[in-house]
């Protein structure tokens, strides 16, 4: 049994006291970290009359459960006496009671409070001897049957294994935070990864970065020379180099000195880095430009496809006998085309590719029903898709034909992690529509183009205005700017798009002016700005725009009508503090359907996956609604577009609450009502390009909330962080 600390101890005694042991139940957790398993918990210890306070890391914290924490006491200025463990041990309840509550808590997918009860009356105190032990006992018990015992012993050996996991990690200095990803990408085998090639973490558990996996590393005694240390930096330094800024690859010198930072060497030793690493092959060197070999690959396979596309046959169109056509798909859908969607159409159809292009009320979604109307009676196999679900369910319903993800149309397989359309299984089409064109990274347009067919007609949909793409590379401003690719510019504003100031002003926007903004609803008003003085909160105009003054006016939902959109995350007018504001003035009053720490959600609370999930069919940025909590199965259910996805416990972080979320989440979707706050808080990342996407999102209204001065600045900055590529080159080159 683990030694109790004394009152002395507890109550105040030498702050340089040795390390102690505290015997404990956690009765709640007060705060948790978001993005890691620190938690604030109050703890009751036998012979104290009121709980305690203690903060530390732990894995899955669940009320009931006892501890052994180690650590010793301290004072916090502000919330007083709190007891600091460093780490723990789990001590399993020992009375019925206890051990039901400690089954049904969670802990075990697919055992709930009514198996929970028949294991223990079954059992008795032997119960979690039987867990340990004799586990296939579980067959005893009334409704429990080989399929459920194989899936109760699976998360019991889990919880087991990570509970080993952490112990190692903490031995080695390393956060308790990785504890669950790592059992979740490893398993039983995790210990065994790590001790022969710890960086394999970088590329195979989420989240963890060179340095987390460096830490580890040199605790098992990798020197600084060791090779699979140099080849991890060198990979590391170009992925962070895609995913934060975009880039495709980075100039030699660039990232020389930048490897030498975080390998921690001098220049000559990054330069001899480098070497080794494009004689392996992990890193290549092209033009002075250094690469990770996919996104080499990828761009060379963008220009090579697109070249062997211009170089195929294709037929002559009878382009008189396809004015009349059109003429009876006007008459049969009620619109009307101008001179430059005709235009646009003819040249759709003419192919190998042809680039449709224009801000918002130039008609392309109009032009895009006459070439995919007309393909239809050309009898052409049409295949439609775009980056996000959003998207592709938004143009299905604008046009009338099927559209899909891209990764759906290419028929992605998260077993394998590739694409089963391509070159030798391309996509059975004859023509080729791709929506929201400027979402579209290079490895994906490369998987694209790889999938189509020869003969297919390419038609690309979108607006280079907008944000670029997440991943790497600025694919669509390449392909119009490398001036050899057929492209219709749409600019005409059609009648109906020139009566809407949200039309008008992102047009202004775009062109560097301020918007215009109306003064009432009442007379037609779209476009508004609300100045936020020095004594007002703005998260609670925020609040009370959203949860009462606007769906009163116009007679919206809240949730499912109005979009706040902010720049960044972490500041009073960013996403997480607002989301937190609305969910409590939107749906306070729902009944909790799943709470970790201060991660709460509510039944009915708009939530949003945060990266691709594969094996669910959900990816990034796909919003969803929280339908319930399966007690008995301990699943998330929540509801995407009509569709039931299922969340374990551990997997609830890939979702946060969606009232508000980023500009660069919102690409693809459209919405009613946009509501978005601008301040100076966010001046880094005030740019014309991000408040026109998002101002292109709203439908009905749009809502500036803040300074002036902050959108003023907003506006006039049409500076852009550099993407470096070489792909516009490539294509200049491969298509003279």
């Amino acid at each position: 049994m683990s030694k109790q600390v004394s009152d002395h101890d507890r109550r105040g005694g030498d702050e340089t006291q040795d390390e102690q042991s505290l015997e404990a139940t956690l009765e709640r957790v007060i705060w948790s970290a978001p993005d890691s398993a620190f938690v604030v918990c109050s703890i009751k210890v036998e012979g104290e009359l009121f709980p305690l306070s203690a903060v530390g890391e732990m894995v899955s914290p669940s009320p009931g459960d006892r501890y052994v924490l180690h650590g010793r006491w301290d004072e916090h200025p502000r919330y007083g006496r709190q007891f600091q463990f460093s780490s723990y041990d789990v001590q399993y309840p020992v009375t019925p009671e206890g051990i039901e509550r400690y089954l049904a808590s969670g802990l075990i997918r697919g055992l709930g409070k009514g198996t929970a009860r028949k294991i223990v009356d079954q059992f008795g105190t032997r119960t979690l001897d039987v867990m340990n032990n004799e586990i296939e006992r579980l067959l005893e018990v009334e409704g429990i049957g080989e399929k459920k015992l194989d899936a109760i012993q699976h998360e019991w050996e889990k919880q087991r294994g990570v509970q080993t996991v952490m112990v190692f990690l903490k031995a080695h200095d390393i956060s308790s935070t990785w504890a669950v990803r790592i059992y979740r990408a490893y398993g039983n085998d995790a210990i065994n990864v790590m001790h022969d090639n710890p960086y394999r973490l970088i590329d195979e558990v989420e989240g963890v970065g060179f340095m987390t996996a460096d830490t580890i590393a040199r605790s098992l005694g990798t020197v600084p020379s060791d090779a699979r240390r140099v080849l991890a930096g060198m990979s590391f330094a170009l992925r962070e180099a895609a995913r934060r800024n975009g880039h495709s690859c980075v100039p030699e010198m660039d990232f020389l000195r930048h490897a030498a930072a975080l390998l921690e060497v001098e220049p000559d030793e990054a330069q001899a880095a480098l070497t080794l690493a494009i004689e392996t092959g992990s890193v290549l060197l092209f033009d002075g430009h250094v690469y990770l070999p996919e996104l080499l690959h990828a761009e060379a396979s963008i220009s090579d496809a697109l070249r062997a596309s211009f170089a195929e046959r294709w037929n002559t169109l009878d382009h008189l006998g396809l004015d009349g056509r059109l003429t009876e798909v006007e008459t049969a859908r009620g619109i009307h085309l101008n001179a430059q969607q005709v235009e646009a159409v003819h040249k759709c159809l003419a192919g190998p590719v042809c680039i449709l292009t224009g801000g918002p009320g130039t008609g392309k979604t109009t032009t895009l029903i006459g070439i995919l109307d007309l393909a239809r009676q050309l009898d052409w196999k049409i295949a439609i898709c775009a980056p996000t679900g959003r998207a592709a369910k938004r143009i299905t319903e604008l046009t009338g034909h099927e559209a899909k993800t891209i990764h759906r149309l290419l028929e992605f397989d998260p077993s394998v992690m590739v694409f089963q359309r391509h070159e030798d299984n391309p996509v059975e089409a004859d023509i080729l529509v791709v929506d929201e064109m400027s979402m579209v990274d290079v490895p994906l347009m490369a998987a694209l183009l790889r999938a189509r067919r020869p003969g297919c007609r390419l038609v690309l949909v979108g607006d280079a205005d907008q944000l670029p793409s997440v991943g790497p590379g600025t694919v669509l401003r390449d392909l119009l700017a490398c001036g050899e690719i057929e492209t219709v510019v749409l600019h005409l504003v059609f009648r109906q798009a020139a009566h809407s100031s949200i039309v008008t002003n992102a047009d202004r926007m775009r062109q560097g002016f301020m918007p215009v903004f109306d003064t009432r609803i009442v007379d037609g008003g779209e476009t508004f700005f609300r100045e936020v003085g020095p004594d007002e909160h703005l998260p609670q105009l925020v609040r009370d725009l959203v949860s009462t003054r606007i769906p009163e006016e116009l007679g919206c939902d809240p949730m499912r009508d109005i979009q706040v959109l902010s720049p960044m995350y972490d500041t009073p007018a960013g996403v997480t503090h607002l989301n937190h504001v609305l969910q409590q003035a939107i749906n306070g009053h729902s009944r909790v359907a799943f709470q970790r720490g201060d991660r709460v959600f509510r039944l009915g609370d708009k939530v949003m996956q945060t990266r691709n999930d594969y094996g669910k069919d959900v990816y990034n940025g796909d919003i969803g609604y929280v339908r319930g909590f399966d007690e008995e199965e301990n699943l998330l259910n929540v509801d995407f577009d009509g569709r039931r996805v299922t969340y374990a416990p551990e997997e609830t972080d890939e979702l946060v609450l969606a009232y508000a979320i980023t500009v660069h989440k919102s690409q693809g979707n459209e919405y009613e009502i946009v509501i978005v706050p601008v301040v100076m808080q966010h001046r880094v990342m005030l740019r014309r390009n991000l408040m026109y996407t998002a101002m292109t999102r709203a439908k009905r209204m749009m809502v500036f909330l803040g300074q002036r001065s902050a959108l003023s600045l907003a506006v006039q900055n049409a500076r852009e962080q550099p993407r470096h590529g070489l792909l516009q080159q490539r294509l200049r080159e491969a298509l003279r």
